[in-house]
């Protein structure tokens, strides 16, 4: 019996001891592991995807003729989105140009007149000056017949319509929200003691809960934000107390992301992302901000003006 006893002891102690060394050895592992990788990367799941929204508004007073557009819908820079009634407009335009067509003959009139002595240098520059003003005049109603159709801006997806069939607007009302399709990034939020190392350029590896880990996002750090979130909130708060507890405080870096994998796999702005940045280079100064960011123009305001002073030219050279 002693005998069994003693065996079983023994097992038990050898068991023990191939368990610890199985351990130790796990442990060694998970050590290397973190010398080699951990350490040179700082992670987050609170991170979320943002883009450009853009709102559209009224540039003129009528009533709402047409809605071309639904939510979710995209939408190509310059398509027309709504229509505003033309009536007030047009009758506005057309008797501009009346008003341009006649102080244009006039003025041609005194000018033909001048070498007679019969019309003054004063009276002629008078009527050169009222042609410039009701050129302008009419340049501007031009470009407001133009803008009762409202175009988008920018190639998008249209995410909020507020305008509906006859509402009445005026110049400033908003008639719907866009995003930007080309303008997407995330705005990664990391604690304080993990910024140290984090740097602008170094390399991040993005994973979304929508495609899970089979997609990898390749994106890069572009900036830190001036400031905490709690900071920059229209009511920040106040420490100034005697219930003041510290919290741990983060702050948003934002991350540009592969414009070539978007069009594969696209995002949409507030989506929950898990970020991890590759820190093994962290040369450079801490909490750099972005020195260029990525420039927006569109054309068609240009458009309008350029068809406008075309309308006018055909008036004074008819």
């Amino acid at each position: 019996m002693e005998t069994v006893a003693e065996n079983k002891k023994f097992d038990r102690t050898k068991a023990f001891k191939i368990f610890g060394v199985v351990l130790a050895f796990l442990c060694v592992l998970v050590l290397i592991y973190w010398l080699i990788f951990g350490r040179n990367s700082e992670s987050t799941d609170d991170a979320y995807v943002a883009g450009s929204q853009v709102q559209i508004v009224a540039q003129i007073e009528g009533a709402i003729a047409a809605v071309n557009v639904s939510e979710t819908q995209a939408v190509k820079e310059g398509q027309v989105l709504f229509k505003i009634d033309p009536t007030e407009a047009k009758i506005a335009s057309e008797k501009a140009d009346i008003d341009l067509l006649n102080a244009y003959l006039e003025y041609q009139k005194r000018n033909s007149l001048q070498g007679d002595a019969a019309v003054s240098r004063e009276e002629l520059d008078h009527s050169y000056l009222n042609l410039r003003k009701l050129a302008e005049s009419a340049r501007q109603a031009y470009i407001n017949l133009l803008r009762v159709e409202v175009q988008s801006p920018t190639n998008a997806i249209l995410a909020k319509r507020y305008a509906q069939i006859g509402q009445r607007v005026a110049p400033g009302t908003a008639l719907g929200l866009l995003v930007a399709k080309d303008e997407i990034w995330v705005d990664a939020n990391f604690k304080e003691d993990q910024l140290r190392n984090i740097r602008v350029g170094q390399p991040v590896k993005l994973e979304s809960d929508i495609y899970g880990g089979k997609i990898e996002y390749r994106g890069i750090v572009v900036g830190f934000a001036p400031g905490t979130g709690s900071t920059l909130a229209l009511l920040p708060a106040q420490n100034a107390t005697g219930n003041w507890v510290k919290v741990v405080q983060r702050l948003p870096v934002r991350i540009a992301l592969d414009g070539e994998q978007l069009k594969g796999f696209p995002l949409r702005i507030g989506l929950s992302m898990n970020v991890k940045v590759d820190t093994s280079n962290h040369a450079g100064v801490p909490l750099q901000a972005m020195e260029s960011g990525n420039s927006q123009d569109t054309n068609i305001y240009l458009k309008q003006y350029e068809l406008a002073e075309s309308h006018i030219n055909s008036i004074l050279h008819r």
